[in-house]
Protein backbone atom coordinates (compact mmCIF):
# COMPACT_ATOMS: atom_id res chain seq x y z
CA UNK A 1 0.00 0.00 0.00
CA UNK A 2 2.94 2.47 1.03
CA UNK A 3 4.40 2.02 -2.69
CA UNK A 4 1.04 2.76 -4.29
CA UNK A 5 0.76 5.57 -1.76
CA UNK A 6 3.93 6.94 -2.87
CA UNK A 7 3.28 6.82 -6.74
CA UNK A 8 0.18 8.48 -6.28
CA UNK A 9 1.51 11.32 -4.63
CA UNK A 10 4.72 11.38 -6.98
CA UNK A 11 2.31 11.22 -9.97
CA UNK A 12 0.34 13.74 -9.16
CA UNK A 13 2.64 16.27 -7.34
CA UNK A 14 0.41 16.32 -4.45
CA UNK A 15 3.05 17.34 -1.88
CA UNK A 16 5.81 19.87 -2.58
CA UNK A 17 9.66 19.58 -0.78
CA UNK A 18 8.71 20.60 2.84
CA UNK A 19 5.39 21.22 3.14
CA UNK A 20 3.06 20.31 6.04
CA UNK A 21 -0.10 18.01 5.36
CA UNK A 22 -3.32 18.07 7.13
CA UNK A 23 -5.37 14.78 7.31
CA UNK A 24 -8.94 14.88 7.80
CA UNK A 25 -9.01 12.15 10.49
CA UNK A 26 -12.83 10.44 11.20
CA UNK A 27 -11.21 7.43 12.94
CA UNK A 28 -12.50 5.49 10.43
CA UNK A 29 -9.75 2.83 8.53
CA UNK A 30 -9.32 4.78 5.16
CA UNK A 31 -8.82 7.69 7.57
CA UNK A 32 -6.80 6.06 9.84
CA UNK A 33 -4.19 4.05 7.25
CA UNK A 34 -3.82 7.37 5.20
CA UNK A 35 -2.63 9.33 8.44
CA UNK A 36 -0.22 6.42 9.30
CA UNK A 37 0.99 6.07 5.84
CA UNK A 38 1.79 9.68 5.53
CA UNK A 39 3.73 9.96 9.14
CA UNK A 40 5.85 6.46 7.67
CA UNK A 41 6.78 8.21 4.35
CA UNK A 42 8.20 10.80 6.11
CA UNK A 43 5.86 13.47 5.53
CA UNK A 44 5.13 16.61 8.04
CA UNK A 45 1.70 15.55 9.23
CA UNK A 46 -1.10 17.30 11.44
CA UNK A 47 -4.81 16.19 11.75
CA UNK A 48 -8.35 17.59 12.41
CA UNK A 49 -11.26 15.94 13.37
CA UNK A 50 -14.97 17.23 13.12
CA UNK A 51 -17.85 15.71 14.94
CA UNK A 52 -20.99 16.61 13.44
CA UNK A 53 -23.21 16.05 15.69
CA UNK A 54 -25.27 13.52 14.38
CA UNK A 55 -24.63 10.63 16.51
CA UNK A 56 -24.50 10.82 19.89
CA UNK A 57 -22.27 8.84 21.88
CA UNK A 58 -20.98 6.74 18.96
CA UNK A 59 -19.82 10.29 17.48
CA UNK A 60 -18.26 11.33 20.88
CA UNK A 61 -16.20 7.86 20.89
CA UNK A 62 -14.95 8.22 17.29
CA UNK A 63 -13.34 11.84 18.77
CA UNK A 64 -12.04 10.57 21.95
CA UNK A 65 -10.42 7.83 19.73
CA UNK A 66 -8.65 10.05 17.56
CA UNK A 67 -8.00 12.43 20.01
CA UNK A 68 -6.02 8.93 21.41
CA UNK A 69 -4.34 7.92 18.62
CA UNK A 70 -3.02 11.23 17.93
CA UNK A 71 -1.81 11.98 21.49
CA UNK A 72 0.27 8.36 21.06
CA UNK A 73 1.66 9.31 17.41
CA UNK A 74 2.69 12.46 18.80
CA UNK A 75 0.77 14.25 15.64
CA UNK A 76 -0.85 17.79 16.46
CA UNK A 77 -4.94 17.16 16.43
CA UNK A 78 -7.53 20.24 16.10
CA UNK A 79 -10.84 18.79 16.68
CA UNK A 80 -14.30 20.58 16.76
CA UNK A 81 -18.12 20.01 16.68
CA UNK A 82 -20.80 21.82 14.88
CA UNK A 83 -24.47 21.11 14.14
CA UNK A 84 -24.95 19.43 10.60
CA UNK A 85 -28.96 18.77 10.88
CA UNK A 86 -29.37 22.57 11.88
CA UNK A 87 -27.05 23.68 8.82
CA UNK A 88 -28.86 21.68 6.61
CA UNK A 89 -32.45 23.46 7.28
CA UNK A 90 -30.92 26.78 7.68
CA UNK A 91 -29.23 26.52 4.73
CA UNK A 92 -32.35 24.43 2.57
CA UNK A 93 -29.83 22.21 1.80
CA UNK A 94 -29.79 17.81 2.11
CA UNK A 95 -28.15 16.97 5.11
CA UNK A 96 -25.36 15.29 3.34
CA UNK A 97 -24.35 18.40 1.03
CA UNK A 98 -24.51 20.69 4.23
CA UNK A 99 -22.07 18.35 6.10
CA UNK A 100 -19.75 17.91 4.13
CA UNK A 101 -19.43 21.61 3.27
CA UNK A 102 -19.51 22.29 7.03
CA UNK A 103 -16.29 19.83 7.13
CA UNK A 104 -14.36 21.21 3.68
CA UNK A 105 -14.74 24.22 5.80
CA UNK A 106 -13.21 23.24 8.78
CA UNK A 107 -10.50 21.71 6.63
CA UNK A 108 -9.71 24.94 5.62
CA UNK A 109 -9.95 26.90 8.78
CA UNK A 110 -7.46 24.26 10.11
CA UNK A 111 -5.04 24.09 7.82
CA UNK A 112 -4.72 28.34 7.93
CA UNK A 113 -4.39 27.86 11.81
CA UNK A 114 -1.70 24.87 11.46
CA UNK A 115 0.47 25.73 8.60
CA UNK A 116 -0.17 23.01 6.26
CA UNK A 117 -0.33 23.38 2.41
CA UNK A 118 -1.79 20.75 1.49
CA UNK A 119 -4.86 19.15 3.16
CA UNK A 120 -5.65 15.03 2.12
CA UNK A 121 -8.73 13.22 2.56
CA UNK A 122 -8.88 9.24 2.50
CA UNK A 123 -10.70 8.70 -0.55
CA UNK A 124 -9.96 4.98 -1.80
CA UNK A 125 -10.15 3.20 -5.38
CA UNK A 126 -13.26 1.97 -3.79
CA UNK A 127 -14.94 5.72 -2.71
CA UNK A 128 -14.12 6.49 -6.32
CA UNK A 129 -15.93 3.25 -7.86
CA UNK A 130 -18.96 4.23 -6.05
CA UNK A 131 -18.77 7.89 -6.75
CA UNK A 132 -18.74 6.69 -10.85
CA UNK A 133 -21.49 4.62 -10.21
CA UNK A 134 -23.38 6.80 -8.11
CA UNK A 135 -23.36 9.28 -10.83
CA UNK A 136 -24.11 6.84 -13.66
CA UNK A 137 -27.16 5.55 -11.94
CA UNK A 138 -28.32 9.47 -12.27
CA UNK A 139 -27.74 10.33 -15.27
CA UNK A 140 -24.24 12.23 -15.46
CA UNK A 141 -22.00 13.50 -18.05
CA UNK A 142 -18.56 12.78 -18.54
CA UNK A 143 -17.41 14.66 -15.41
CA UNK A 144 -19.55 12.79 -13.09
CA UNK A 145 -18.08 9.54 -14.81
CA UNK A 146 -14.45 11.06 -13.90
CA UNK A 147 -14.81 10.10 -10.28
CA UNK A 148 -12.87 11.61 -7.71
CA UNK A 149 -10.12 14.19 -9.08
CA UNK A 150 -6.83 13.32 -7.50
CA UNK A 151 -6.27 16.56 -6.33
CA UNK A 152 -8.63 19.95 -6.14
CA UNK A 153 -7.10 22.91 -5.46
CA UNK A 154 -5.21 22.38 -1.87
CA UNK A 155 -6.89 18.95 -1.71
CA UNK A 156 -5.33 16.05 -2.30
CA UNK A 157 -6.33 12.27 -2.39
CA UNK A 158 -3.01 9.72 -1.88
CA UNK A 159 -4.83 7.01 -1.11
CA UNK A 160 -7.06 6.53 -4.65
CA UNK A 161 -5.11 4.14 -5.98
CA UNK A 162 -5.72 1.26 -2.84
CA UNK A 163 -8.51 -0.63 -2.42
CA UNK A 164 -10.28 -0.83 1.02
CA UNK A 165 -8.99 -4.41 1.51
CA UNK A 166 -5.41 -3.49 1.58
CA UNK A 167 -6.02 -0.53 3.87
CA UNK A 168 -7.35 -3.24 6.15
CA UNK A 169 -4.74 -5.04 5.50
CA UNK A 170 -2.41 -2.66 6.24
CA UNK A 171 -3.85 -1.62 9.14
CA UNK A 172 -4.15 -5.61 10.44
CA UNK A 173 -0.22 -6.04 10.18
CA UNK A 174 0.49 -2.99 12.31
CA UNK A 175 -1.94 -3.83 15.02
CA UNK A 176 -3.87 -0.80 14.46
CA UNK A 177 -7.47 -0.69 15.11
CA UNK A 178 -10.27 1.81 13.71
CA UNK A 179 -13.92 2.77 14.56
CA UNK A 180 -16.76 1.90 12.34
CA UNK A 181 -19.60 3.82 11.63
CA UNK A 182 -22.85 2.13 12.34
CA UNK A 183 -24.64 4.55 9.30
CA UNK A 184 -22.05 2.87 6.70
CA UNK A 185 -23.87 -0.01 7.31
CA UNK A 186 -27.30 0.68 7.08
CA UNK A 187 -28.97 0.11 3.18
CA UNK A 188 -31.06 3.05 3.63
CA UNK A 189 -28.33 4.85 1.41
CA UNK A 190 -28.03 4.56 -1.92
CA UNK A 191 -23.69 4.68 -1.39
CA UNK A 192 -24.42 2.04 1.37
CA UNK A 193 -26.35 -0.09 -1.27
CA UNK A 194 -23.61 0.08 -3.73
CA UNK A 195 -20.98 -1.04 -1.59
CA UNK A 196 -22.12 -3.96 -0.28
CA UNK A 197 -24.00 -5.32 -2.89
CA UNK A 198 -23.48 -3.78 -6.43
CA UNK A 199 -19.49 -3.45 -5.85
CA UNK A 200 -19.25 -7.35 -4.32
CA UNK A 201 -20.77 -8.59 -7.68
CA UNK A 202 -18.60 -6.72 -9.82
CA UNK A 203 -15.84 -8.19 -7.80
CA UNK A 204 -17.12 -11.75 -8.44
CA UNK A 205 -17.22 -10.81 -12.23
CA UNK A 206 -13.95 -8.90 -12.53
CA UNK A 207 -11.54 -9.01 -9.31
CA UNK A 208 -9.92 -5.43 -11.06
CA UNK A 209 -13.25 -3.64 -11.14
CA UNK A 210 -12.30 -1.02 -8.77
CA UNK A 211 -8.47 -0.51 -10.20
CA UNK A 212 -9.72 -0.66 -13.75
CA UNK A 213 -12.49 1.81 -12.86
CA UNK A 214 -9.89 3.88 -11.32
CA UNK A 215 -7.76 3.67 -15.14
CA UNK A 216 -11.14 4.68 -16.82
CA UNK A 217 -11.54 7.33 -14.59
CA UNK A 218 -8.30 8.77 -15.22
CA UNK A 219 -9.12 9.06 -19.11
CA UNK A 220 -11.74 10.74 -18.98
CA UNK A 221 -10.39 13.54 -16.73
CA UNK A 222 -7.53 14.06 -19.29
CA UNK A 223 -10.10 14.29 -22.31
CA UNK A 224 -12.71 16.40 -19.62
CA UNK A 225 -10.03 18.84 -19.09
CA UNK A 226 -9.00 18.96 -23.12
CA UNK A 227 -12.68 19.95 -23.97
CA UNK A 228 -12.83 22.26 -21.10
CA UNK A 229 -10.36 24.38 -22.26
CA UNK A 230 -11.94 24.32 -25.80
CA UNK A 231 -15.46 25.44 -24.27
CA UNK A 232 -13.52 28.09 -21.64
CA UNK A 233 -15.53 30.84 -20.96
CA UNK A 234 -14.41 34.22 -18.90
CA UNK A 235 -16.80 35.84 -16.14
CA UNK A 236 -20.68 34.82 -15.55
CA UNK A 237 -21.95 35.74 -19.16
CA UNK A 238 -21.05 34.24 -22.63
CA UNK A 239 -22.72 35.66 -25.95
CA UNK A 240 -25.63 33.60 -26.70
CA UNK A 241 -24.71 33.37 -30.09
CA UNK A 242 -21.06 31.87 -29.12
CA UNK A 243 -23.25 28.88 -27.09
CA UNK A 244 -25.44 28.45 -30.27
CA UNK A 245 -21.78 28.13 -32.42
CA UNK A 246 -20.78 25.37 -30.35
CA UNK A 247 -20.65 21.48 -30.81
CA UNK A 248 -23.50 21.04 -27.92
CA UNK A 249 -20.50 18.63 -25.76
CA UNK A 250 -18.96 22.10 -25.56
CA UNK A 251 -21.76 24.20 -24.81
CA UNK A 252 -22.37 22.41 -21.90
CA UNK A 253 -18.85 22.52 -20.64
CA UNK A 254 -19.18 26.24 -21.54
CA UNK A 255 -22.74 26.65 -19.42
CA UNK A 256 -20.80 24.61 -16.57
CA UNK A 257 -18.20 27.04 -16.55
CA UNK A 258 -20.26 29.86 -16.01
CA UNK A 259 -22.00 28.54 -13.35
CA UNK A 260 -18.89 27.64 -11.35
CA UNK A 261 -17.90 30.70 -11.76
CA UNK A 262 -20.89 33.01 -10.60
CA UNK A 263 -20.29 30.77 -7.04
CA UNK A 264 -23.08 28.08 -7.91
CA UNK A 265 -23.46 24.76 -5.82
CA UNK A 266 -22.32 22.74 -8.75
CA UNK A 267 -23.53 19.23 -6.52
CA UNK A 268 -27.04 20.49 -6.77
CA UNK A 269 -26.86 20.82 -10.58
CA UNK A 270 -28.11 18.29 -12.69
CA UNK A 271 -28.18 18.04 -16.54
CA UNK A 272 -31.80 19.66 -16.31
CA UNK A 273 -30.59 22.80 -15.36
CA UNK A 274 -27.59 22.75 -18.20
CA UNK A 275 -30.24 22.15 -20.66
CA UNK A 276 -32.54 25.02 -19.06
CA UNK A 277 -29.29 27.50 -19.29
CA UNK A 278 -28.42 26.37 -22.96
CA UNK A 279 -32.12 26.84 -24.09
CA UNK A 280 -31.72 30.56 -23.19
CA UNK A 281 -29.25 30.92 -26.13
CA UNK A 282 -32.57 29.70 -28.51
CA UNK A 283 -34.65 32.41 -26.76
CA UNK A 284 -35.03 36.22 -27.23
CA UNK A 285 -35.50 36.55 -23.03
CA UNK A 286 -36.55 34.44 -20.31
CA UNK A 287 -34.87 33.30 -17.27
CA UNK A 288 -34.19 30.16 -15.37
CA UNK A 289 -34.18 29.69 -11.50
CA UNK A 290 -31.01 27.99 -10.34
CA UNK A 291 -29.83 26.08 -6.93
CA UNK A 292 -27.97 28.59 -4.29
CA UNK A 293 -30.43 31.86 -5.25
CA UNK A 294 -28.57 32.45 -8.60
CA UNK A 295 -30.44 32.50 -11.42
CA UNK A 296 -29.72 32.58 -15.60
CA UNK A 297 -31.07 34.99 -17.77
CA UNK A 298 -31.24 36.41 -21.45
CA UNK A 299 -30.02 39.88 -20.86
CA UNK A 300 -29.64 41.41 -24.78
CA UNK A 301 -27.51 39.42 -26.47
CA UNK A 302 -25.54 37.36 -23.55
CA UNK A 303 -26.59 34.45 -21.24
CA UNK A 304 -25.90 35.93 -17.61
CA UNK A 305 -25.77 33.96 -14.64
CA UNK A 306 -26.17 36.10 -11.24
CA UNK A 307 -27.72 35.82 -7.95
CA UNK A 308 -31.03 36.13 -7.14
CA UNK A 309 -32.39 39.39 -5.53
CA UNK A 310 -34.05 38.85 -2.54
CA UNK A 311 -38.07 39.54 -2.62
CA UNK A 312 -38.67 42.83 -1.57
CA UNK A 313 -40.81 43.09 1.70
CA UNK A 314 -44.86 44.69 1.59
CA UNK A 315 -44.46 48.11 2.17
CA UNK A 316 -47.87 50.29 3.68
CA UNK A 317 -48.79 53.16 1.89
CA UNK A 318 -50.27 56.47 2.73
CA UNK A 319 -51.85 58.70 0.18
CA UNK A 320 -49.59 61.66 -1.08
CA UNK A 321 -46.43 60.23 0.94
CA UNK A 322 -43.92 58.22 -1.70
CA UNK A 323 -42.58 54.93 -0.16
CA UNK A 324 -39.75 52.85 -1.71
CA UNK A 325 -40.38 49.59 -2.47
CA UNK A 326 -37.46 47.66 -3.79
CA UNK A 327 -36.12 49.18 -7.25
CA UNK A 328 -39.09 51.77 -7.44
CA UNK A 329 -40.78 54.83 -6.02
CA UNK A 330 -44.61 54.42 -5.80
CA UNK A 331 -47.71 56.97 -4.78
CA UNK A 332 -51.04 57.02 -4.30
CA UNK A 333 -52.20 60.66 -5.31
CA UNK A 334 -55.15 62.54 -5.66
CA UNK A 335 -53.24 65.56 -7.34
CA UNK A 336 -53.19 63.43 -10.86
CA UNK A 337 -52.20 66.99 -12.98
CA UNK A 338 -49.01 67.27 -10.54
CA UNK A 339 -47.64 63.95 -11.29
CA UNK A 340 -44.01 63.87 -12.36
CA UNK A 341 -43.30 62.81 -16.60
CA UNK A 342 -41.03 60.19 -15.35
CA UNK A 343 -43.97 58.39 -13.40
CA UNK A 344 -46.01 55.70 -15.00
CA UNK A 345 -49.52 56.47 -13.42
CA UNK A 346 -52.51 54.26 -13.34
CA UNK A 347 -55.84 56.02 -12.51
CA UNK A 348 -57.85 54.59 -9.64
CA UNK A 349 -61.35 56.03 -8.10
CA UNK A 350 -60.47 57.24 -4.89
CA UNK A 351 -63.75 56.29 -3.10
CA UNK A 352 -63.49 52.56 -3.90
CA UNK A 353 -59.95 52.07 -1.62
CA UNK A 354 -59.68 51.78 2.05
CA UNK A 355 -56.39 53.97 3.12
CA UNK A 356 -55.71 51.47 6.22
CA UNK A 357 -55.54 48.77 4.34
CA UNK A 358 -53.45 50.19 1.29
CA UNK A 359 -50.34 48.35 0.63
CA UNK A 360 -47.79 46.95 -2.87
CA UNK A 361 -46.37 43.89 -2.47
CA UNK A 362 -44.41 41.99 -5.35
CA UNK A 363 -47.04 39.69 -7.58
CA UNK A 364 -47.39 35.86 -6.31
CA UNK A 365 -48.25 32.55 -8.33
CA UNK A 366 -51.69 32.72 -7.55
CA UNK A 367 -52.80 36.24 -8.03
CA UNK A 368 -55.87 36.67 -10.45
CA UNK A 369 -57.13 40.21 -11.43
CA UNK A 370 -60.56 40.95 -13.62
CA UNK A 371 -59.58 43.79 -15.90
CA UNK A 372 -62.31 46.06 -17.24
CA UNK A 373 -64.15 44.49 -19.96
CA UNK A 374 -62.95 41.19 -19.15
CA UNK A 375 -65.33 38.65 -18.92
CA UNK A 376 -63.55 36.69 -15.77
CA UNK A 377 -60.39 36.60 -13.35
CA UNK A 378 -57.12 36.24 -15.15
CA UNK A 379 -53.77 35.14 -13.28
CA UNK A 380 -50.78 37.85 -13.32
CA UNK A 381 -48.81 35.42 -14.83
CA UNK A 382 -50.10 35.46 -18.09
CA UNK A 383 -51.39 38.58 -18.06
CA UNK A 384 -47.47 39.48 -17.50
CA UNK A 385 -46.53 36.85 -20.39
CA UNK A 386 -49.19 38.62 -23.08
CA UNK A 387 -47.64 41.93 -22.07
CA UNK A 388 -44.16 40.71 -22.81
CA UNK A 389 -43.01 41.24 -18.97
CA UNK A 390 -40.22 38.86 -18.91
CA UNK A 391 -40.13 36.66 -15.99
CA UNK A 392 -37.15 37.89 -14.23
CA UNK A 393 -38.67 41.54 -14.06
CA UNK A 394 -41.75 40.25 -12.83
CA UNK A 395 -40.75 39.47 -9.12
CA UNK A 396 -40.19 43.19 -8.46
CA UNK A 397 -42.76 45.04 -9.63
CA UNK A 398 -45.20 46.81 -7.42
CA UNK A 399 -48.36 45.25 -7.48
CA UNK A 400 -50.93 47.38 -5.50
CA UNK A 401 -53.24 46.18 -2.69
CA UNK A 402 -56.23 46.99 -0.50
CA UNK A 403 -56.33 43.96 1.72
CA UNK A 404 -56.21 41.17 -0.23
CA UNK A 405 -57.70 43.05 -3.02
CA UNK A 406 -55.38 43.95 -6.25
CA UNK A 407 -56.04 47.34 -7.00
CA UNK A 408 -53.50 47.54 -9.71
CA UNK A 409 -50.76 45.48 -11.50
CA UNK A 410 -47.37 47.79 -12.37
CA UNK A 411 -47.42 46.98 -16.15
CA UNK A 412 -50.84 45.49 -16.30
CA UNK A 413 -53.28 47.78 -15.25
CA UNK A 414 -56.27 48.59 -12.79
CA UNK A 415 -58.58 45.96 -11.56
CA UNK A 416 -62.31 46.14 -12.83
CA UNK A 417 -63.19 47.59 -9.52
CA UNK A 418 -61.28 49.89 -8.80
CA UNK A 419 -60.91 52.04 -12.54
CA UNK A 420 -61.68 55.75 -11.92
CA UNK A 421 -60.20 59.34 -12.57
CA UNK A 422 -60.40 61.11 -8.95
CA UNK A 423 -57.06 59.24 -7.57
CA UNK A 424 -53.67 57.62 -9.68
CA UNK A 425 -51.13 55.11 -8.77
CA UNK A 426 -48.16 56.56 -9.53
CA UNK A 427 -44.42 54.32 -10.29
CA UNK A 428 -41.25 55.31 -11.22
CA UNK A 429 -38.08 53.46 -11.66
CA UNK A 430 -35.04 54.37 -9.57
CA UNK A 431 -32.95 52.22 -10.85
CA UNK A 432 -31.87 49.88 -13.24
CA UNK A 433 -31.23 50.08 -17.00
CA UNK A 434 -33.94 51.19 -19.88
CA UNK A 435 -34.53 48.00 -20.50
CA UNK A 436 -36.32 46.84 -16.86
CA UNK A 437 -37.70 50.70 -17.56
CA UNK A 438 -39.62 49.58 -21.14
CA UNK A 439 -41.02 46.84 -18.58
CA UNK A 440 -42.80 49.40 -16.47
CA UNK A 441 -44.77 51.43 -19.51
Amino acid sequence: MKQLVRRTIEQYDMIPPGARVLCGLSGGADSVSLLLCLRELGYDVCACHLNHGLRGAQADADEAFCRALCARLGVPLRAARCDAQAEAARSRQSLETAARRLRYDFFDRCARACGAQRIATAHTADDNLETMLFHLIRGTGAAGLAGIPPVRGAVIRPLLAVERRQVEDYLTARGQDWRTDATNLDDGCTRNRLRHHVIPALRAIEPGAARHAARAAALLRRDNACLDALARVEGTSVAAERLRGMPEALATRAVRALLEQAGTPMGEIGQRHIDAVLALAHRPSGSVSLPGRRRALRRGDAVCIERTPPPAEAVALEPERPARFGAYLVLVTRKIHDIHSSFTFYPIAYDTINTVCLHVRRWRPDDRMTLPGARGARSLKRLYAERGIAPERRDGLPVLCCGADIVAATGIGVAAGYCGTTAAFAVRLCAGDREERGAQT
